[in-house]
């Protein structure tokens, strides 16, 4: 096999996998049909012991079709359970997608090999990614259950849910996991365990030992089947090996102070892996929002260019421009690391054709992956976007109720039309919107920003994904030209994620994109772009001199924060300007925008799992 005839193979596998899917997604129709095939439905119901109705159905169909945990927790909240029986439904849940994926994908592995469609080498990259990690959805449910369930509610319990004084007694007892030079790390691949009443910092071989053993046993098999085989078309298979390796010597540490070190060995191994085949590995950490302890997480994604991204070298232009406003001499490092890492990016359109684990929870648009700093300092980032994944799942999703009482008709409809109606204008606004968020990461950072900005109150993640957001909406208003027919509908497409976010308020993974949706929301009132009519349903005004006030509100707010990151301040000091923590979530601190989140809020309590 050549290399031409490898990568046309690619297509047929990304189809293979899109069909598979859409009979996944066919499952929509008997949330509210009559048929035998609403029998997977009713048996994941069975399996949960949850009592079946077009609810309990739709939360279902949500969480076996787009791995969205939300409506199940929407539907048990309801229900008033404590969070114990809560948790052991999510943990039945897990268990049953995890069978059910598991099947799907043996399906495409065994196509796959029937077909030919791969060489020997990367055909048993297909099986053993498969095999190795579905040891690794063994570990995600201890995992979860022992640091997010148990470890952080007790901690929020001892300290009243007081996160700066958390954050302050994992400083003071040296339960943070070391950086380089023996600095406060900006994550964790350790979980905190109670002895004689007190916490100590442990490795995860330690506390999740028998299922991690598991996993390196079938590393070990995977490196040796590699090892014997040559990969012919891109030459890299001692690059898979020594990455690979390098996955399982960060696995067994067992000292705590070595962890982020192994770990970044990790990283460069991946860095120089660049073929159309990339095996991710545990490198993000929403789920713990104190230690960001790093989560199982593993998938196998491949190349599929659905179309030409218009990541534009010209719109670097504008950093310059507002570096200029700034003092270039102070904030040298940060010019200099930011500018040169823009043009490092590795960048992939991806299909996860494989996933498991934490990642069998959630459902991922896009990804720069957070390496370590000081490895991105030397090899930088790549960035994944899954476009034609995120268009059929959109597509699959039912149309709310909640939608077409939350928004005004006309925005609701312009909303839709752009989901449902050309790919290629779809693509279009999810390059602006999506890859440009992911790109626009790499700004306003030194090796050291993140670290510095986290580790007194680690709020980092909570104003990082609204600096992402915000950047290319401000690219965006300095280039419109790239887009200008698209105008009104990237805004709209814009407010209606930003307030779809305020239902995340209870969720801890997405609580960065909670809170981020709260500052947007504040913006997108002050500026006047959007209002609440009389029936409590969000308008938009795109009157020219209300969009020109919409562009001019968020560069102000936006150079306010650029001043935090390049002084390197802590996170909070500009959250604190929009949001405050009442109980134990963040609230908008503005009255006004208080009482339509709150109003919000409780629609979706109340209606928020109802189909039109």
């Amino acid at each position: 096999m050549i290399k031409i005839e490898l990568e046309k193979n690619l297509k047929e596998i990304i189809d293979l996998y899109n069909n598979l899917q859409s009979s996944v997604h066919d499952l929509l129709r008997w949330v509210n049909e009559e048929g035998s095939q609403r029998v997977m439905l009713d048996d994941f119901l069975d399996f949960v012991w949850i009592d079946i109705s077009e609810e309990t159905r739709y939360a279902a169909y949500a969480r076996i079709s787009n791995l969205k945990e939300e409506p199940l927790v929407l539907y048990l909240d309801n229900q008033w359970v404590s969070d114990d029986y809560k948790n052991k439904k999510l943990d039945l849940a897990y268990k049953f997608v995890c069978d059910f994926y598991s099947e799907i994908q043996a399906v495409i592995i065994s196509v796959i090999d029937s077909k030919k469609l791969l060489t020997p080498f990367y055909l048993e990259i297909f099986k053993w990614v498969a095999n190795v990690w579905l040891a690794f959805n063994e570990l995600f449910i201890p995992w979860r259950n022992h640091i997010v369930n148990t470890v952080n509610k007790d901690l929020e319990n001892r300290f009243n849910n007081d996160s700066n004084m958390i954050m302050d007694y994992l400083n003071e007892n040296n339960l943070l996991d070391l950086w380089h030079n023996n600095e406060l790390a900006d994550r964790s691949y350790s979980a905190l365990v109670l002895e004689n009443d007190e916490y100590v910092s442990k490795s995860y071989f330690e506390v999740f030992n028998s299922e991690i053993k598991t996993i390196v046993d079938e590393l070990d098999i995977f490196i040796e089947n590699l090892s014997v085989l040559e990969d012919e078309i891109y030459d890299s298979k001692e690059k898979y090996i020594d990455y690979l390796n390098a996955i399982k010597n960060a696995l067994v540490e067992t000292n705590v102070n070595k962890l982020v070190e192994k770990w970044s060995f990790v990283d460069e191994a991946w860095m120089q892996i660049k073929t159309p085949f990339q095996i991710w590995h545990p490198l993000e950490f929403y789920e713990d929002k104190y230690r960001k302890a790093v989560a199982p997480e593993w998938d196998l994604r491949i190349q599929n260019t659905v179309f030409d991204s218009k990541i534009e070298s010209s719109i670097s232009d504008m950093y310059e421009k507002i570096f200029d406003c700034l003092d270039k001499q102070k904030y040298s490092s940060s010019y200099e690391f930011s500018k040169a890492n823009l043009n490092r990016v590795q960048f992939y359109l991806s299909t996860p054709v494989l996933y498991y684990s934490s990642e069998l929870t959630w459902l991922f648009s896009a990804q720069v992956v957070p390496n370590d700093e000081i490895v991105s300092k030397q090899f930088w980032k790549k960035i994944f976007a899954f476009p034609e994944m995120v268009l059929k799942n959109k597509r699959s999703n039912p149309l709310m109720k909640m939608d077409g009482i939350v928004f005004e008709e006309s925005l609701l409809k312009k909303y839709r039309n752009s989901v449902f109606g050309k790919d290629e204008v779809f693509y279009k606004i999810y390059d602006i919107l999506t890859i440009w968020h992911e790109y626009w990461h790499n700004l306003w950072l030194d090796s050291d920003t993140q670290h510095m900005m986290n580790k007194k109150t680690g709020v980092y993640k909570k104003i990082e994904e609204f600096k992402a957001t915000t950047w290319w909406l401000m690219a965006y208003f300095y280039n419109e030209n790239i887009a200008i027919d698209l105008k009104e509908i990237i805004i709209i497409n814009h407010i209606y994620r930003c307030t779809n976010l305020l239902k995340y308020r209870e969720v801890n993974e997405l609580e960065p994109y909670y809170c981020e949706a709260l500052i947007h929301i504040y913006i997108l009132f002050e500026s006047g772009i959007i209002s609440i009519n009389d029936d409590k349903k969000i308008c938009v005004n795109f009157d020219d001199e209300v969009y020109k006030n919409l562009k001019s509100v968020y560069e102000n707010h936006y150079k306010k924060m650029i001043i935090i990151y390049l002084d390197k301040s802590d996170a909070w000091e500009f959250l604190s300007d929009y949001v405050l923590k009442k109980d134990w979530f963040y609230l908008p601190k503005d009255e006004k925008i208080l009482e339509y989140v709150e109003y919000f809020y409780d629609l979706y309590k109340k209606i928020g799992n109802e189909m039109e």
